[in-house]
């Protein structure tokens, strides 16, 4: 899974999970999109859950599983309001899928970009914010989280999260099971 899958949206459904199933032996893997999309393809694991990848991956099947809002969030914790003056920025870094998502919805309100650092790791994000080294763009659910939550945010855009199985391979039902626990 994604961080903002198992730390956000799904924390309360793993926990029911193996309480539920003591007998089952849940093994979670937490990291960026197109690594766990990598594992799941060589086998390493059953599923995963993660943002819809912007091109269909070869070997991988995916099915919607939630919509979030990403929002725009500036160091002074002011609402953000004109794109034009928003920047520069603290960005997942190249190949995330979700950076390719806040790009497009960036230039689509015509906001400039300039990065001045990276992370893969929403919690460093937000801390860069926080010194004043960037805006950002995350999710609201990894945003407005932790002791350095992030206020304020304008939401521009949405991200698909999606879980993904190899093409033609069976399904445990153990994962049926938890594929259940995540649908509820």
């Amino acid at each position: 899974m994604i961080d903002a899958a198992a730390v956000g949206h799904f924390a309360q459904a793993l926990r029911g999970f193996r309480s539920d199933h003591p007998d089952i032996e849940l093994r979670l893997t937490v990291g960026p999109s197109g690594q766990v999309l990598d594992e799941l393809k060589a086998g390493r694991i059953d599923v995963a859950v993660c943002v819809e990848p912007p091109v269909p991956r070869r070997g991988v099947e995916t099915k919607p599983l939630l919509t979030e809002d990403i929002a725009v969030y500036s160091p002074d914790g002011r609402r953000p309001q004109r794109p034009a003056t928003w920047g520069p920025w603290v960005f997942f870094p190249e190949g995330s899928h979700t950076r390719e998502v806040i790009v497009d919805a960036l230039r689509e309100l015509g906001a400039p970009i300039e990065i001045v650092a990276e992370s893969h790791q929403p919690d460093v994000m937000r801390a860069m914010v926080g010194l004043g080294l960037g805006w950002t763009v995350l999710p609201v659910v990894q945003a407005e989280m932790g002791t350095d939550a992030l206020t304020n945010g304008r939401v521009i855009g949405t991200r698909d999260l999606v879980v993904a199985t190899r093409t033609g391979a069976a399904i445990d039902p153990a994962v049926q099971l938890l594929l259940g626990a995540l649908d509820a």
